[in-house]
């Protein structure tokens, strides 16, 4: 098939000509190409090739001729099952071109997880690497639909249940499956709009443009709608390097004259035992994202590197609402002010932090442009869920505010725990060993670890006909059966009984209850959670 122009989505894979209310964010990044067609797109992570937004754009072209072949036709939802890098953008610039959304499959997640997903998100094909492809349904009639481009396969008669009746209207871009504070499936949903919305809000302090150039550190299934849109949006290079150790990610940074690093901790963490690489000149934005930043860390890297970190307030519900961007030793521990575009309250909470009562603290609640269309299932349109605190977003994070106006994040309301900028809910991990015959209760919770931000530990109470503890090495091959690695206890502790609140809530937060004798050993693993590079 052809295109009248290369930087044109094809006539195949896309409906007639859209109103601008319905512009998808393909036409924004093809309008980009047009205007900047030589300019790199993406650098690495081998030295030679440079990816043009010209050549970028007519790859993403020919994924959408792909897909129109394979059948993905506008309004369906695709999953995309595909490790990150250069051909993970492009496959979801393809989709996007041919009028579908995509619901993200994170191949960092172990099978039983992945098929979750297609049961609670209804999904019309998914979109594979062609390893692991056989992991993603439960037996169901799911069948290979054809090869694709980029060593991927297309996959057919994957819908296992319909889409909410409301989902259509949105104009859906992106659906990030999330199983929930109480282990309820649910998903946000994000409309092309939205998301505009959002990067456009994130962008005036950000100040992206085509002289910058972002070497980037994360999952691509997990930070996309932000990030990369945005880069791309503003005609920046995207920077790979070949791996996520800190040697490779400052060489690539000093190579491509890197202006922004985007990581987690895990990953400035490793960047400051390379005693002999530099940073560039011309960084002028060191991101950390995706877990708090230990007070220890960041004096190291500014000790090592002479300047201090960027640290941010990202959420998948709204996207970038805080950014504290001067990183100044002032504010180190601050996810920085709120950007101009939104406005935050802070609702007093019983959890609120006790050390900072000459400060206002309380329940972190915001309002501004870009937040989420809907939650999938339950369904709930925006409007509800905002109505539900007055016209606020809950964020369930605790903060508080000092008088120049900086946020810090003082607890996390929902619990969530994250392992070297990979996050997820207790309760699914508690649910799980739970399963195991020798248990009768876990409690699991994050632990301070200096590479990984946090650690999950668990404390488990024994089955009443149980005397023996079980081995740690069954319980930690259990738990790997069913999660993905990061999510698996580094150590385990059997305890009489769990710590409760009056109402018989599980405390995550404080003193642990003493361990039985004989108390299961810590894990002997070593710490390989950081986020890989794409």
């Amino acid at each position: 098939m052809t295109a009248a122009t290369p930087f044109e989505p094809c006539a195949e894979p896309r409906a007639e000509p859209r109103a601008e209310p319905t512009k998808s964010l393909a036409d924004d990044f093809f309008a980009r190409a047009a205007a900047q067609p030589g300019h790199p797109a993406i650098l690495g992570p081998r030295p030679e090739p440079i990816e043009t937004y010209a050549a970028l754009a007519i790859r993403v072209q020919g994924l959408a001729a792909a897909l129109a072949d394979a059948g993905v036709r506008p309004g369906m939802n695709i999953g995309l099952h595909y490790p990150s890098g250069a051909a993970y953008i492009a496959y979801t610039y393809a989709i996007w071109a041919c009028g579908a959304c995509v619901t993200p499959i994170p191949t960092e997640l172990a099978g039983a997880e992945k098929r979750l997903i297609p049961r609670c998100i209804a999904l019309d094909g998914i979109i594979s690497g062609q390893r692991g492809h056989a992991e993603l349904l439960d037996g169901a009639a799911a069948r290979v639909g054809g090869e694709l481009p980029e060593q991927a396969l297309y996959l057919t008669d994957t819908r296992l249940r319909e889409p909410p009746p409301g989902l259509a209207d949105l104009h859906p871009a992106f659906i990030r499956f999330t199983s929930g504070t109480t282990g309820a499936a649910k998903g946000v949903v994000l409309s092309h709009a939205t998301i505009r919305a959002r990067i456009a809000a994130a962008n005036a302090v950000m100040a992206i443009g085509p002289e910058d150039r972002v070497v980037w550190l994360l999952s691509m299934a997990y930070h996309f709608a932000v990030s990369i849109v945005a880069y791309l949006s503003y005609g920046a290079a995207i920077v790979l390097p070949a791996n996520a150790f800190g040697v490779s990610i400052l060489k690539a940074a000093d190579d491509h004259r890197g202006t922004l690093i985007y990581g987690s901790p895990t990953h400035y963490d490793l960047m400051t035992h390379d005693a002999d690489a530099r940073l560039p000149d011309s960084l002028r934005l060191a991101v950390v994202t995706t877990a708090r930043l230990r007070p220890e860390l960041a004096e190291r890297f500014r000790a090592r590197f002479g300047r201090g970190l960027n640290e941010t307030y990202g959420i998948i519900e709204i996207g970038l609402p805080a950014i504290n961007h001067d990183g100044a030793r002032a504010h180190e521990g601050s996810v920085g002010r709120l950007l101009p575009a939104y406005t935050l309250k802070l609702v007093p909470t019983a959890e609120a932090d006790p050390e900072a009562s000459d400060t206002p603290t309380g329940e972190v609640l915001l309002q501004g442009p870009g937040l989420l269309d809907a939650y999938y299932d339950p369904w709930r349109p925006r409007a509800e869920i905002l109505a539900a605190r007055g016209g606020w977003l809950a964020t369930g994070d605790l903060g508080r505010l000092d008088a120049d106006g900086y946020l810090t994040l003082v607890g996390r309301a929902k619990d969530l725990i994250s392992v070297g900028g990979m996050k997820f809910f207790p309760q699914e991990v508690e649910r799980v060993l739970e399963q195991h015959p020798g248990i009768s209760e876990a409690c699991v919770y994050g632990v301070s670890h200096p590479r990984d931000g946090e650690q999950p530990h668990a404390d488990l109470v024994l089955a009443p006909a149980v005397t023996a503890q079980p081995d740690p090495a069954a319980l930690e091959a259990h738990c790997r059966e069913l999660l993905a690695p990061y999510k698996v206890p580094q150590r385990f502790r059997i305890v009489a009984a769990l710590p409760r609140t009056a109402s018989g809530k599980l405390l995550r937060r404080g003193e642990r209850p003493p361990a039985q004798d004989g108390m299961s050993a810590p894990s002997a693993r070593t710490s390989r959670h950081a986020q890989a590079r794409p």
